[in-house]
Parts: C-alpha cells; sequence; structure tokens
C-alpha cells in the first residue's frame, strides 16, 4: 500500500461539510467519486478536520492510503482534471506509511472573517455585520482565550464523552483590506492557532469577539466562560459558518508523514 498526503482548497457553500454523508453532498464524497473516476475506487482517507457544512478550507491535509503508484504530481493532475470546480487538490506528496492527518497534527490554524458591513459580494466568505467595530476591545478579549483552558462553553468534544480541553497557541484580530469582485472590502480577520478545535468552537469564539467588538459583551463575561465551561455567555450569536476558514496544519517533522 501507498500513502499519500493530499492538501485540499474548497469554497464549502455547496457542501455539507467534509464527512460523507448518505444523500449529501459533501467533500469527501466528491473526493472518494474522483478517485473512482481515475481508476483507485478502493482507497483509506484520513482528514485534519471535518470541517463545518458551508465551511471553506485553504489547507485541509488529508491522508490516503491505497493500493496503486502513483507519482504524486501525476496524482496531483489527475484528481484536478475530474474533481468539480469548487474543490482542487493544491499539493500531493508521498507520506510515510500509517501517517493519520488527524491524530498526527500538531496544530490547526482557522480564520474567521468579518465585514462590518452589508456587501453582496462577500455574504458567501464572510459574515456581514452592522454598526462600529472595537478592535480594540476585540483583542482584548482574544488575551483572555489564550492558553491552555477548557472551552467547554464554546464547543463540544468531537467524541462522546471526551474532553473539552485545548490549547490556543496564537490568537489576533487585525483589520485587512481585500479585494473582492473588483471591490476593495474591510475585512476583520480573527486568527487562532490550536493543537485541536472542539466542534463549533472556532465559531463560538468568533461570535463572542464580534459581541464584545459592538458593546454587547464585556472581556470579564468571555473570562467567566471559561471560568464555567457549562454555560456560554449571553448575548452571543454563534458565526455562521460562511466566515470560517480552515487555514493550516502543522506536523511535526517525525510525525507529519512526508517521508
Amino acid at each position: 500500500m501507498a500513502t499519500y498526503r493530499l492538501t485540499l482548497e474548497y469554497d464549502g457553500t455547496d457542501f455539507h461539510g467534509w464527512q460523507r454523508q448518505p444523500g449529501m453532498r459533501t467533500v469527501e464524497g466528491e473526493l472518494r467519486a474522483a478517485l473512482a473516476r481515475i481508476g483507485d475506487p478502493e482507497v483509506d482517507l484520513t482528514a485534519a478536520g471535518r470541517t463545518d457544512a458551508g465551511a471553506h478550507a485553504h489547507g485541509q491535509v488529508v491522508g490516503l492510503r491505497t493500493g496503486r503508484d502513483w507519482e504524486p504530481e501525476a496524482l496531483r493532475r489527475a484528481l484536478v482534471g475530474v474533481l468539480p470546480r469548487d474543490v482542487t487538490v493544491s499539493s500531493a506528496a508521498p507520506a510515510a506509511a500509517g501517517f493519520h492527518a488527524r491524530r498526527h497534527a500538531v496544530s490547526r490554524t482557522y480564520r474567521y472573517l468579518v465585514v462590518p458591513r452589508r456587501t453582496p459580494v462577500a455574504r458567501r466568505f464572510a459574515w456581514e455585520i452592522s454598526g462600529a467595530v472595537d478592535l480594540d476591545a476585540m483583542r482584548g478579549a482574544a488575551e483572555v482565550l489564550h492558553g491552555r483552558h477548557d472551552f467547554g462553553a464554546f464547543g463540544r468534544s468531537p467524541q462522546p464523552g471526551g474532553g473539552t480541553v485545548r490549547t490556543v497557541h496564537q490568537i489576533s484580530v487585525r483589520r485587512a483590506t481585500s479585494v473582492c469582485g473588483g471591490e476593495q472590502l474591510a475585512v476583520v480577520v480573527i486568527e487562532v492557532t490550536a493543537d485541536a478545535f472542539l466542534y463549533g468552537m472556532m465559531r463560538a469564539i468568533a461570535g463572542a469577539l464580534v459581541a464584545v467588538a459592538t458593546g454587547r459583551l464585556g472581556r470579564e463575561q468571555v473570562a467567566a466562560a471559561l471560568a464555567d465551561p457549562g454555560s456560554r455567555p449571553e448575548r452571543v450569536t454563534v458565526a455562521p459558518a460562511r466566515g470560517l476558514h480552515q487555514w493550516a496544519v502543522a506536523y511535526a517533522p517525525a510525525a507529519g508523514g512526508v517521508s
């Protein structure tokens, strides 16, 4: 069996997330269909994360185990040729036997995009909000989330009965200018790098920080949520999936799988 590490990019708008589900269009389902089209139907796949329905990916890592021996670039080109327009394989590389895209990851980075006005141009890829945005207040609340905490108020474990303690290695809030459809947009970028994420964690963090930015929540209430992981802060809207972008996955050299 040969093992490969694929990096995928996709517009998640029309997908019901990564994981294959009966009767639903998913990224895993499209990738498996594409592999079958190029003559490789019997494969094992692992993914770094199960992205939400409607969320996007720029660096989703997939471990592929197959009985067919591919030249990596030929595999990438073959898949790109048969995948639909809203998903692509940006890179392919050989990986060590036993490489597992989720278990071997040491950190994940997500970005959440917020546009402080209504704009049809960005509605598929960002959360449009109204009102003034206090960036300094957002940054102050973000500092509270840095480090190792029980994030039970911000999400649930992917495993039944699993723990909700996670380590946020880096968290930042910045303003950026993006050109979308020929229009210049001011975008607020929330970026979080953690050892792992709970289900819904990044969207709940984005919702809390936007609540702080618009004056509906204070830094102290965000801190209280960490102290009491059984309850989510009041007046917090979980941010919609369309603004969520899985950005990158990191692996230790010894465990990352690339041979």
